[in-house]
């Protein structure tokens, strides 16, 4: 009965806390002070940015992320500073199925940021607390005996701590299906309990034991930052040993929905962390199959990795769109050296001895050789769309028929699947495949892209591009935007010009998704971005069609017209105001793009027919484009504006602004409103959403 109760309260919990999380109701925020002088405590190391320290900081007893600019004097664990700060709003989700980067920091209980512009008072504090000497300790211990990127795994491996691995060993484990090896799980609290019964043996008190198992398990928590997979595996570690001690029956469901119910209580929006979601589906699913798998296959480890891998599969799917059909090769090889790994690990920070540093060192090498290799096998990574969690629901649902029924169903099974199946392609297309324009602004801050669907046709005018060298758009916002949609490729791609903005996510794109037909106009001048792209086409065997003034095609009920650039190039600013210029038209509505193009662009297209419902206004509203002559020519009665929130250029430019407010324009712009989706019917009726209302 308590069994069913407590699990009842999770799910409750859980569905209380998603739909508050739904309707927009914040179950916590900060309220305070936005800027002036603040007393911050801070209590972590740096991390390094581009031109920022980050620390995690405390102000009136809330966590916030610190930046602070590099020129300032590095900060230390404990020091408490006075500085001129001002709060910023973490990045909010601005396009469908994208990262929300307000709602991670959330699941770690973190408020917001504060970026430091003038530190006032340094207080130097000697008083480090008990946990950060130990993981000071044990950091220091590697980072001296043990080559530089193989110290930063060991630390990943024992502390959870992630923070300097580099991204390549990083992503090899991601495409190595080996991610969960870098979080703390059951498998450790295993090895404390192992080790300090192990210690324990001589005292010859049971009662003792336990106690010090629980202390252990308590200070290893802490000592890995109470993360959520490290905090339902502590837990569920104490329950057991207290069921012991009470000499009563440990129930599974018990402890787990009773520390998932803690985890709650301390923190709601912990059920979004996807750490969570992974340990809890990864034990749901040894606990629930492993059974079944192990009289089926007789090695172990496959068998726990199966069972493992039946609830995470389509958890994988959701969050990364993608799946690994190597995940039992992977996970065979490493799992065993791994358990070698920490136990070496635990010896070598007690003993301080070379010949383990020396024997941990070719481990920790092997172990990422492993997860290089695996990361390199075909289908290792396979890239899908969201819909694909429908066809692993469905192989589950065939393995279990199969397994409870018997021969004389198989028909039914058979009939079953094909049933299933059609519903899903249905389901799938009938958003696309009807005669229905979808104009869909994607926000990829200061770039433009906009996606174009008509009956089952895709086209995508520019892809907007990197914010700096660090972030891909094409990789994080793009390719996840686009699979999270359905769409596994794309009909064509039209390239306005070749600045980083509109050009520069494509590359991931035509590298990872399949793209039939690539649209450019001839270069009034080469780039590196051009010819790189250029080598991706040719590589993949994309065909490029150039187009020109004058240039007519249609695409499904879409009708193409390049207006711009004709075959005599414009010599001033060549690279924007050679971009191309289209004029779609979809039945009686149309559209027209302008790409970067500026005053003496426009100038030379005024004796053109312009006249359209919807305009993407020219280089992202910039002072330089949409003058009162072209405005008046195009005459739309929507206009898009794609541009980061806050950019340094001042886009877009009030003056514009104002002249599209005169004519009664409707503006809408991604930094205030996120992604714009524009769908119209064959009769003409507009319908807008924002992401961002």
């Amino acid at each position: 009965m308590k069994y069913r109760i407590l699990c009842a309260l999770a799910m409750a919990l859980i569905i209380i806390i998603v739909g508050l999380h739904q309707n927009g109701v914040a179950l916590f925020e900060y309220n305070g002070e936005k800027e002036g002088n603040f007393t911050i405590q801070i209590c972590s190391d740096a991390q390094g940015k581009e031109y920022y320290d980050v620390y995690n900081g405390i102000i009136e007893n809330k966590k916030f992320l610190i930046y602070v600019p590099k020129e300032n004097q590095k900060l230390d664990y404990g020091d408490i500073i006075k500085a001129k700060a001002n709060y910023q709003e973490p990045d909010k989700a601005t396009n469908t199925g994208c990262f929300d980067y307000s709602l991670y920091l959330k699941t770690k209980k973190i408020y917001g940021i504060f970026k430091v512009e003038k530190i006032e008072e340094i207080s130097k504090s000697n008083n480090k607390s008990i946990i950060y000497n130990i993981q000071k300790y044990i950091k220091e211990t590697f980072r001296n005996n043990l080559k530089k990127e193989n110290a930063e795994l060991a630390i990943g491996l024992i502390l959870g701590d992630r923070s300097n691995i580099s991204d390549e060993i990083q992503e090899a484990f991601k495409n190595a299906n080996l991610t969960h090896m870098l979080a703390i799980s059951g498998a450790h609290f295993s090895y404390i309990i192992m080790i300090v019964t192990w210690i324990c043996k001589k005292l010859k008190n049971k009662r003792l034991e336990q106690v010090l198992l629980i202390l252990s398990i308590i200070g290893f928590m802490n000592l890995t930052g109470n993360t959520p997979s490290v905090v339902r595996a502590g837990i569920m570690s104490i329950m057991l040993i207290l069921a012991s001690i009470l000499k009563r029956k440990n129930d599974f469901y018990t402890t787990l929905s009773l520390s998932l119910i803690i985890q709650i209580i301390n923190n709601p929006y912990v059920i979004f962390d996807l750490g969570l979601i992974l340990s809890y589906s990864g034990v749901i699913g040894i606990v629930t199959f492993y059974e079944f798998f192990r009289q089926r296959i007789k090695l172990k480890i496959v068998s726990v990795t199966l069972s493992a891998n039946v609830l995470i599969i389509p958890i994988m799917i959701y969050n990364f769109n993608t799946i690994s059909f190597t995940f039992i090769i992977s996970n065979v090889l490493a799992s065993g050296l791994l358990g070698l790994i920490i136990i070496i690990e635990f010896i070598s920070i007690i003993f301080r001895c070379k010949p383990i540093f020396v024997l941990l060192d070719i481990c920790l090498s092997i172990l990422t050789k492993i997860a290089s290799f695996c990361s390199k096998l075909p289908f290792s990574k396979i890239y899908v769309s969201n819909y694909a969690i429908f066809v692993v629901i469905a192989i589950y649902i065939i393995i279990y028929l199969i397994v409870k029924m018997k021969k004389k169903s198989i028909p039914i099974i058979i009939i079953f699947v094909l049933l299933f199946n059609f519903t899903v392609v249905i389901f799938r297309y009938s958003k696309f495949e009807k005669d229905e324009l979808q104009i869909n602004f994607i926000d990829v801050n200061q770039g433009d892209c906009t996606l174009l669907i008509n009956k089952g046709k895709t086209i995508m005018i520019d892809t907007g591009g990197q914010i700096n060298s660090s972030y891909d758009i094409g990789k994080n916002i793009l390719h996840r935007y686009l699979l999270y949609k359905g769409i596994t490729k794309l009909d064509y791609l039209m390239l306005s010009h070749f600045d980083a903005d509109h050009c520069q996510a494509g590359i991931f794109i035509l590298e990872n998704m399949k793209v039939e037909n690539l649209i450019i106009s001839k270069q009034p001048e080469t780039s590196f971005l051009y010819e790189q792209i250029m080598k991706i086409a040719k590589q993949r065997k994309i065909k490029v069609l150039y187009v020109k003034k004058g240039d007519k095609f249609n695409i499904s009920n879409l009708k193409f017209e390049i207006i711009h650039p004709k075959n005599e190039f414009i010599t001033n600013n060549p690279l924007n105001n050679n971009a191309i210029v289209s004029k779609i038209s979809y039945y009686n509505f149309k559209m027209l793009f302008t790409g970067d193009i500026e005053e003496i662009a426009e100038k030379t297209l005024l004796k053109e027919d312009l006249q359209a419902d919807l305009l993407k206004v020219g280089h992202h509203g910039s002072k330089t484009s949409t003058t009162k002559e072209f405005l008046d020519k195009v005459n739309p009665k929507i206009a898009l504006i794609g541009v980061g929130e806050n950019n340094k250029f001042g886009h877009p430019n009030d003056g514009v602004i104002k002249r599209l407010e005169d004519k009664n324009i409707k503006i809408y712009r991604t930094d205030k409103n996120g992604e714009i989706n524009v769908n119209v019917s064959k009769n003409g009726r507009i319908n807008i959403n924002c992401y961002n209302y």
